[in-house]
């Protein structure tokens, strides 16, 4: 029998859905574009080891959700987990290392696999936004991503959110705690799940991010990380939270905050939200530094920040607050053949039109003229364009907005003009400023409700 269903873990975007992420997306894009970052494609599979040389052999994603399979070279390659391992391979096989403007900023944007279990938000093919900035080491740089990821909510209207921050310190701070934890665990080991017990000898840090044994009290009781930092730690991490301070970013420190990548080092963070009844959405970005990941791609010694939107829990979060309902897709105009015999001059008027710059359709099966109308409300089209016979003999058109009903014939070689003017006095009623400030002619649909929203 041939299976003709989605796979579990993921999903279909149609029509208005579609509409709404490519929304998200173009707010993430212009933001991301505003900070200086410009955007970077990667393929969706990489070599395995990739993955296994920057995520870590400790983590759950290694461990247990990589898609990996062999190709017919019998090489092992991977459906790319996450966004950042890619990036930096392309940025050291690439060279872009040797330029000399840093730091060197891009942001991604696609589908990532992970092969866990499927639950709200949470799927085999998901897709991600993230920005990477390499280079340069700063606190203020730290705090321009996770500002940037905040301006980035904003901007979508969600404001009921708040970071987790801490830090696990650099390379020497990390060895004293993973030895720390594993002396602290070990007696009690049998207590704890299987996963611990390989986490216990690959990383440590590892159990403090379990999912299944992160609330028991021994793991809650485990030693602190801040009692490990060095001082060049602590003092990176102070300046950090003062630049957040300044900006007064709603944040508070984690203790346990991990990260589920072995990559990180010294400053972490996620933000976590809530819907507009002030339940908890949990994460819906991560992120931080990573100064050792491009040397570890055989790259020079350089330093790296970043994060990670998960895209399918920023559109239920905004679809669960109702954000998105004035995103729809308009047509601007639809052409109506009312006769058999006018059908090919309907048709040339539409192809103007769309040769003009201008939206159209048109019904190809010579339907009733209340059957044309239904479609016209359903497509949301601004303008129909009525042709008879008598338009038809006069080189002419009938326009008639679907807004306030009124109508008008004149010459066809007026049709683009006319609308070009309908469509910017159009544009001129509905723009006005927000108490946000924002110029945004939808997004709070002129009663101070700013949801930046826009068609």
């Amino acid at each position: 029998m041939a299976i003709y269903h989605l796979p579990r873990g993921t999903q279909d975007f149609l029509f208005e859905r579609t509409l709404r992420l490519e929304y998200i997306e173009s707010v993430l894009r212009d933001l991301a574009e505003s900070y200086g970052y410009a955007e970077i494609r990667t393929p969706i599979f990489e070599h395995t080891e990739v993955f296994l040389r920057s995520v870590g052999e400790s983590s759950d994603i290694v461990n247990k959700e990589m898609y990996t399979f062999t190709s017919r070279g019998e090489r092992s390659l991977t459906l790319r987990p996450e966004g950042t391992a890619g990036v930096i391979r392309a940025f050291v096989e690439q060279k872009e290392y040797a330029q000399q403007d840093y730091p060197y900023k891009a942001f991604y944007l696609g589908p990532v696999f992970r092969y866990e279990r499927p639950q709200a938000g949470r799927y085999r093919q998901l897709h991600q936004f993230g920005v990477e900035s390499i280079g340069t080491r700063s606190p203020y740089l730290d705090a321009e991503v996770i500002l940037m990821a905040c301006h980035m909510l904003n901007e979508l209207g969600i404001h009921h959110y708040r970071v987790k921050m801490n830090s696990i310190g650099d390379e020497s701070s990390l060895k004293r705690y993973r030895e720390a934890l594993q002396s602290y665990f070990a007696p009690a080991i049998s207590t704890l799940c299987e996963d611990c017990h390989r986490r216990l000898d690959q990383n440590a840090l590892r159990i403090l991010d379990c999912k299944l044994d992160g609330d028991k009290e021994i793991v809650k009781n485990a030693p602190k990380i801040s009692d490990f930092l060095s001082d060049e730690s602590q003092q990176y991490f102070s300046q950090t939270l003062q630049i957040l301070n300044d900006y007064q970013v709603p944040y508070v420190v984690d203790d346990r905050l991990v990260r589920g990548l072995d990559y990180y080092t010294d400053v972490v963070f996620e933000i976590e939200a809530e819907d507009h009844e002030g339940h908890s959405f949990g994460a819906i970005c991560g992120g931080g530094r990573y100064d050792r990941l491009v040397k570890e791609f055989d790259g020079p010694e350089l330093p790296a920040a970043g994060f990670a939107f998960g895209m399918e829990r920023l559109l239920l979060l905004l679809e669960k607050d109702e954000l998105l309902h004035s995103i729809v897709r308009e047509l601007e105009t639809y052409v109506m053949p009312l006769e058999d015999k006018v059908f090919q001059y309907a048709f040339d008027v539409m192809m103007h039109l769309r040769l003009q710059g201008i939206q159209s359709d048109m019904d190809y099966g010579m339907r009733s003229i209340k059957a044309q109308f239904k479609t016209v409300d359903r497509k949301r089209a601004q303008y129909a364009i009525l042709i008879g016979t008598s338009e038809m003999e006069q080189q002419s058109v009938t326009v008639k907005s679907n807004t306030t009903k009124e109508q008008k014939t004149m010459p066809v070689d007026e049709l683009v003009p006319y609308l070009a003017e309908q469509f910017a006095t159009r544009e001129e009623e509905h723009t006005h400023t927000c108490d946000c400030g924002h110029d945004d002619h939808d997004c709070c649909h002129g009663e101070g409700d700013c949801h930046h929203h826009q068609h």
